[in-house]
């Protein structure tokens, strides 16, 4: 095995990791989109799913969000990941959509706990101006119907056209460009850090 085809494998496991890992430097990550006004947008979102046969990773969101409307108008977007104890990074670029397939939808939903669930009961989309603080939560009726977060509980894709991996090391850093090619061919590219 190429090294750089061992790097490709590095990467793949660390996001298994952090998929599966609550304390993984992975697991949360920042998703950047585009805004309307044509300016970067950056989020802190939680891993919810590595295909490395698909090269793609998911997280989910609140569909009344911002970011699904930017979504729809511009679907670059890129993902940045940080290992602060390796110090590897990782740029992941590629094509971002919202799954709104039902029966995906359903079982993720199935899958997620009370805590993750009940932040789809908010009373108000993301970003909504609000009175207070916590005027955004939930009605104690609504929190009898935890079920009812599914309306507004979304599943957002990106799937990988590059990766930009880049390992800090105070004798030398390296950084390599994967691109993801058709018929799951991939090319490798050593670039200046």
């Amino acid at each position: 095995m190429s090294r750089e085809d061992h790097i490709l494998k590095k990467i793949w496991h660390e996001l298994n990791l952090g998929l599966n890992q609550g304390k993984h430097p992975f697991h949360i990550f920042a998703v950047a989109t585009m805004n309307h006004n044509s300016m970067p947008d950056v989020r802190n979102v939680v891993l919810r799913n590595v295909d490395e046969k698909s090269n793609s990773i998911s997280f989910h969101t609140d569909k009344r969000s911002k970011k699904i409307n930017q979504i729809k108008n511009n679907n670059d977007a890129c993902a940045l990941f940080y290992d602060h104890e390796k110090k590897i990074q990782l740029r992941l670029y590629g094509k971002i959509f919202s799954n709104d397939d039902i029966n995906i939808r359903q079982e993720k939903w199935n899958r997620s706990k009370k805590m993750s669930k009940l932040c789809y009961l908010n009373k108000y989309p993301p970003g909504k101006k609000i009175a207070s603080s916590k005027k955004y939560l939930p009605d104690d009726k609504d929190l009898q119907n935890l079920e009812n977060g599914i309306e507004n509980f979304s599943i957002i894709n990106i799937d990988i056209k590059s990766i930009d991996w880049l390992s800090l090391n105070h004798k030398g850093h390296e950084r390599m460009i994967i691109d993801f090619l058709e018929n799951s061919k991939v090319n490798f590219r050593w670039v200046a850090p």
